[in-house]
């Protein structure tokens, strides 16, 4: 598997059958147990979108998301 950065920063990967998949969002898959449910979103919790490790990501609402991520710009 090869991985590299996408044009956001993020780590992604392509399957088998050609899709291009982000990183972060299957480790925290593999750490829940299933798919990400629709509305929710990978929060990398120290703001490094390379750091990929289970700890360092959570499964959050998209709108809790957007809420965290307007705070930092301010």
């Amino acid at each position: 598997m090869v991985i590299r950065k996408n044009k956001s920063g993020y780590k992604v990967y392509k399957t088998k059958s050609g899709e291009i998949k982000s990183v972060h969002q299957r480790v925290a898959e593999k750490k829940i147990g299933g798919p990400v449910r629709k509305g929710y979103e990978v929060h990398h919790r120290d703001g490094n979108k390379i750091n990929n490790r289970p700890g360092n990501l959570s499964v959050i609402k998209r709108s809790t998301h957007k809420t965290i991520h307007a705070k930092k710009k301010k």
